[in-house]
């Protein structure tokens, strides 16, 4: 039990340490980000007439609560049977899921890819000047991303 708890506590670090150091951008080489902006609410919009909010509603049961004890001031005790809580009813959006299925679609149908890039090392980040990349450059695979504040970043191809 011991190994199993030590090994989910690692896969769990690495998974978390992995999720903080990249970023997924809409890629198309040589794309100007007003492009890249007009491409995805383009694709928003179509996925979302596609697709409209549809309300949905589910029940999901209630949590085991397990038998107890339950005993007076005189010390007469008695057995509570566990037994199920009451159940929660979710509301959600049951088209979320494929209206971002759709706009990705859209987006490759464009032209884009959705690329992972990992963000740079310190040394790299403070060697390049600050800057935003207005255009999408060629990628290699020592290419990088520094975020410049809300969506802008900064591509770095070394």
């Amino acid at each position: 039990m011991k190994h199993q708890t030590s090994f989910l506590l690692t896969a769990l670090t690495c998974t978390l340490l992995t999720a903080g150091c990249a970023r997924e951008i809409d890629y198309r080489e040589g794309a100007t980000m007003a492009e890249v902006n007009r491409a995805r609410d383009t694709c928003a919009l179509a996925a979302e007439t596609q697709a409209p909010y549809r309300p949905a509603t589910r029940m999901e049961p209630g949590d085991w609560i397990p038998e107890r004890k339950v005993c007076d001031a005189a010390g007469n005790c008695t057995i509570r049977p566990g037994r199920m809580g009451l159940p929660q009813i979710v509301r959600y959006d049951g088209n979320a899921t494929r209206r971002v299925l759709l706009a990705r679609t859209c987006l490759t149908d464009k032209g884009f890819d959705r690329v992972s890039l990992p963000y740079c090392q310190s040394n790299v980040r403070n060697a390049t000047p600050q800057a935003v990349t207005r255009v999408l450059p060629p990628l290699t695979p020592q290419s990088c991303i520094i975020g410049r504040g809300g969506s802008a970043y900064q591509i770095v191809s070394p």
